[in-house]
């Protein structure tokens, strides 16, 4: 019998995991990892904070906690325990500035690093040279759409053959179509229990930043009322996970609302485990984003519910959305118009939301499920492995 791949997978340590107020980081990583946990011996870890222990197995995974200062002392701690654990495999989740002192240490063992998003390889977080010096180092980079891969080597001269493609998936028991025959009437079942029915919902699921577009929608919305009288506007998030506090943007989203109080509710940070209740009370979903994000989980956990997607056409996104299939794809220069123009034309055709829905849950069972991501994670740690 084969012996399991043992990885290490050193996540920021900004958030703890697992947690239901951690960031999307942690949150792909427990989804991976618990697929797998039975064909590959993993330690995670991350950051320590109240009710979690420093160490424990959860299932057939190991975590190891340290309380979190600043990067270099977090980092130092991590790699004195590496050092007992000899791993056949190093992951690093989203940092690249963490890959110089991981190789420095283990410059035998294959060091990956996972890359989620741009905000990390940006020149506010990493000047270039560190950057293409990091990315020199490391043995594999993982990234969530070809539109991050393409940024990165492009950006970076990163030799392309290192960087490979995993889009990431949906925990397909969590979020389930509506329009399964077990589940008809949901949607109006749902909205009857959060105390919103009779009500057309248009959700936004996402962190309150400027660059998520929640204002574009806000400007939209008086065309959208003017043609869709019962439109409600949910706006789910806030602008740090897992806390309320507000900063200057989301005041001005409140005073924007003010005008059409009636037609938006702001709900406060929903754990990653109740939001697929939202996407079952949706009609449609907005992800209206003014840069360029490499993936959005939030696409394809809507679209396995059955809900039609409105996104910018920017990032990753047209690898997710197929436009007039699935959902629509607006572009970044006329968002506000083209916004209202596909939410009222959906809002008054229910049975073009309910085609674009299941063509969406089609969609994400063929591409986007945590099996298949973890499929491919598995073949390159065995893959890995055998060249060494």
């Amino acid at each position: 019998m084969r012996a399991k791949p043992k990885v290490a997978i050193i996540t920021p340590g900004s958030f703890p995991i697992p947690s239901s107020r951690s960031s999307s980081v942690e949150t792909v990583v427990e989804r991976l990892t618990n697929t797998l946990q039975n064909e590959v011996e993993f330690t995670i870890f991350g950051k320590k904070t109240k009710g979690l222990l420093r160490t424990e197995k959860l299932g057939n995974i190991s975590y190891i906690r340290f309380i979190y200062r600043n990067w270099q002392g977090y980092l130092l701690k991590v790699v004195s325990v590496l050092s007992k654990l000899q791993p056949q495999i190093i992951q690093i989740e989203n940092r690249p500035k963490y890959i110089p002192l991981v190789k420095q240490k283990f410059n035998k063992t294959p060091v990956w690093l996972s890359l989620h998003s741009t905000k990390f390889i940006s020149a506010s977080h990493i000047a270039r040279d560190e950057l293409v010096y990091c990315l020199h180092l490391v043995d594999k980079v993982i990234v969530n759409s070809h539109f991050l891969k393409n940024f990165l080597v492009e950006q970076t001269g990163c030799e392309a053959a290192k960087v490979v493609v995993n889009h990431l998936g949906v925990n397909t028991d969590q979020f389930v179509s509506k329009w399964s025959t077990n589940r008809l009437n949901r949607n109006e079942q749902v909205k009857t229990q959060l105390n919103i029915e009779g009500k057309k919902i248009i959700l936004f699921v996402g962190r309150l930043r400027k660059i998520k577009g929640v204002h574009k929608i806000l400007q939209a919305m008086p065309a959208i009322i003017q043609a869709v009288p019962d439109t409600l506007l949910v706006i789910a998030g806030s602008a740090y996970y897992g806390s309320d506090r507000k900063t200057n943007y989301v005041n001005d989203l409140y005073r924007l609302a003010k005008k059409f109080s009636n037609h938006v509710s702001f709900l406060s940070f929903i754990p990653h485990s109740e939001i697929h209740v939202w996407f079952e009370a949706a009609d449609l979903v907005l992800v209206p984003s003014t840069g360029n994000e490499a993936f959005g989980l939030v696409n394809v956990e809507a679209m396995a519910c059955g809900v039609p997607v409105i996104a910018t056409n920017i990032g990753g996104m047209p690898e997710v959305i197929v436009h007039g299939k699935t959902g629509y794809l607006i572009n970044t220069q006329n968002i506000e118009k083209e916004l209202a123009q596909y939410v009222i034309e959906l809002l008054n055709h229910p049975e073009k939301i309910k085609e674009l829905g299941l063509n969406s849950v089609n969609r994400v069972n063929e591409n986007f499920t945590w099996e298949k991501s973890a499929s491919r994670v598995y073949h390159w740690y065995n893959e890995a492995i055998m060249e060494k």
